[in-house]
């Protein structure tokens, strides 16, 4: 097989090896003192900063230049940049580049990260919030259409931005490919906040770059094997002669640390490295892993979500098997098994290649010895908070902190979330009603800072 050109980890490996006096950050020179874990001793060799030869992440020119065109090219992307701060700072640069360039008036869908509401109030956008339907069924809102945002759009003709979470938390994705269409036609470009779908490129047409996303970002550390933090930020090719990379890059100094981690970005590239290899064929091979394994759940009784549609979410309906999100997620935790998110009724278990038979094996015993009980109901949902000041004059406006049983007519001065899945509960600047008091006590949320 022809050896896979590895631009920053070659470097990385080349330079551990030699010899040089290492008169530069960072302080541990490459060496752990003795009492260091034996995981962190075999890092430092390759944890480097910036020197020469390493290239510079905001302006790259060699190595790191040569392995996110490497990036591109799997995405099908115009260009993608690495980032070792996670999709956080990936969302506040593509957010701050779209205001930029297409105004300050944004439609999103309510289940966007905090980070985009961050995004908002840092750039004095103006957030139009796109409500789905709910199906009290699931106890959750479908996922939303091409035609909802048309309308959202006819009905805020200013707002030429579209801000999409696909796939959400829960593995459900919405039909970015109609959605983006709808958009273009209307002269708008489209985001993507695809932070749990990196892998998606292993199934044809799904990853957001192919089905017509302008600006997308995806966290390959949350399904491929990459250190945490880190993240792509994907720029489509149709957009990159309005968005040159270096201006993107530039933006990303508001937000991003001077100094990455190496460790981060090598990992990113091996992922890629992996992805064109193998990884493709092996997300194919869980697929059907989980086809198999949901069907078996299903026949003992246990009730999934079923419009999950990533490979890499399993998400079970505590509520539809009569139980609590924390009651089952204790029960799994029984069973050696430590789910992802717990809450909502519902608990999502993440899978990968890299998750081992024995977990599979955990899985299914837990579904055949789960005792039967009667359902549930979903409580009604009407999630509508008013707004009363913009984002960001609420978020800088003076503010005490009150209890948030006594927070019922009180302006919010901060946004607060539900988190995980961080859905925004409650912005800045939206008064605070007995439903968003509910939410926020339910999701552990005890304290909040509100307007004077």
């Amino acid at each position: 097989m022809t050896r896979q050109t590895a631009p920053i980890t070659d470097f990385l490996t080349d330079y551990a090896a030699s010899g040089i006096s290492r008169l530069h950050m960072p302080g541990h020179k490459g060496t752990a003192p003795d009492g260091y874990p034996a995981f962190l001793s075999a890092a430092f060799p390759f944890d480097l900063t910036e020197i020469a030869g390493a290239d510079e992440l905001y302006e790259p020119e060699g190595i790191i230049a040569e392995s996110e065109e490497i990036a591109a090219s799997l995405y099908h992307a115009g260009y993608s940049c690495y980032s070792a701060g996670g999709s956080t700072l990936s969302i506040l640069s593509m957010v701050t580049a779209a205001v930029r360039k297409c105004g300050r008036e944004i439609i999103a869908v309510r289940n966007a990260h905090l980070s985009f509401v961050n995004a908002c109030v840092h750039c004095d956008a103006e957030i139009h919030w796109l409500v789905p339907e709910y199906d009290r069924e699931t106890g959750l809102c479908l996922p939303v259409t091409a035609d909802e945002v048309a309308g959202c759009m006819d009905s805020y003709p200013g707002a030429q931005i579209v801000y999409l979470t696909s796939p959400d938390y829960y593995g459900v994705q919405a039909d970015v490919r109609a959605i983006a269409q709808v958009v273009h036609r209307r002269g708008g470009i489209l985001l993507c906040d695809n932070a749990h779908g990196a892998h998606l490129i292993a199934f044809d047409g799904a990853h957001p770059m192919e089905a017509g996303a302008d600006l997308c970002c995806d966290s390959p550390h949350k399904t491929l094997p990459v250190l945490t933090g880190g993240s792509i930020l994907h720029c489509a090719k149709s957009m990159a002669p309005k968005l040159p990379k270096l201006e993107l890059k530039h933006l990303m100094t508001l937000y991003g640390s001077t100094s990455p981690s190496y460790l981060i970005m090598a990992s990113l590239e091996q992922a890629v490295l992996w992805m064109q290899r193998e990884g493709t064929r092996q997300f194919l091979q869980l697929a059907e892993k989980m086809r198999l394994l949901s069907d078996q759940l299903r026949q003992d009784g246990v009730v999934l979500l079923e419009r999950v549609t990533d490979c890499t979410k399993l998400t079970l309906d505590g509520f539809r098997c009569g139980y609590t999100s924390d009651e089952l997620s204790a029960m799994l935790r029984r069973y050696q098994i430590e789910p992802e998110f717990s809450g909502g009724g519902k608990v999502v278990l993440m899978f990968s290649p890299q998750t081992d038979e024995q977990a599979f094996d955990r899985v299914v015993r837990f579904g055949k010895e789960l005792k039967k009980r009667a359902p549930i109901e979903y409580p009604p949902f009407a999630l509508a908070p008013q707004r009363v000041l913009p984002l960001r004059v609420a978020a800088f406006a003076p503010s005490v902190e009150v209890d948030v049983r006594d927070a019922v007519g009180k302006i919010a001065a901060e946004n607060r979330i539900a988190c995980p899945p961080g859905i925004p509960v409650v912005t800045a600047g939206e008064k605070i009603g007995p439903l968003e008091k509910k939410l926020l006590l339910d999701s552990g949320i005890f304290q909040i800072n509100v307007i004077k």
